[in-house]
């Protein structure tokens, strides 16, 4: 399912695009190409998003991957923020002259990697989290309540957070 598209934008020297689902809207995305890779596992792109203060925030990332089909190349990677119950999977195809279309499917089960994205199991995604946890993606389960608002998971903003 086609939800959105990136294209070089001559003005801004950048690769802009935007994303929209019945739930989220990014109208203006930044992709840029990582200059400084530190290995070939790294990501390619990096997605920035402007905020309300007017900062270029990192919600994305993709790397090159190859069809299994055949050797064409695409890109694949996730939009997240801490705002989200979940990342978005995405995957985008087309090239940096002719532009991407930014592309979305369930994940199905992947019986190779021990479940669907991220290890869940049979594709649950109600409740399910990132890494195969429920209620976030964390051992500790998620502090944002349905509205994003701060719900305390069991303290208060003040409590001293051991690391």
């Amino acid at each position: 399912m086609k939800i959105g598209n990136f294209k070089f934008d001559e003005r801004a020297s950048d690769i802009i695009g935007k994303i929209a689902t019945r739930e989220m809207r990014f109208p203006y995305l930044i992709m840029r190409r990582v200059e400084d890779r530190q290995s070939d596992s790294a990501p390619v792109y990096e997605i920035y998003e402007t905020n309300r203060a007017g900062d270029e925030i990192q919600i994305g990332v993709v790397w090159e991957r190859k069809m299994r089909a055949n050797d064409e190349v695409f890109l694949s990677g996730m939009i997240d923020d801490p705002s989200f119950r979940e990342p978005l999977p995405i995957a985008l195809f087309g090239d940096e002259t002719n532009g991407f279309d930014v592309q979305w499917r369930r994940e199905r089960e992947r019986e190779a990697q021990g479940g669907g994205f991220g290890g869940r199991g049979n594709g649950a995604r109600a409740g399910g989290g990132f890494g195969g946890r429920t209620g976030g993606g964390f051992s500790g389960g998620s502090t944002a309540g349905p509205d994003g608002g701060y719900t305390g998971g069991g303290r208060s903003l003040d409590d001293e957070v051991p690391f």
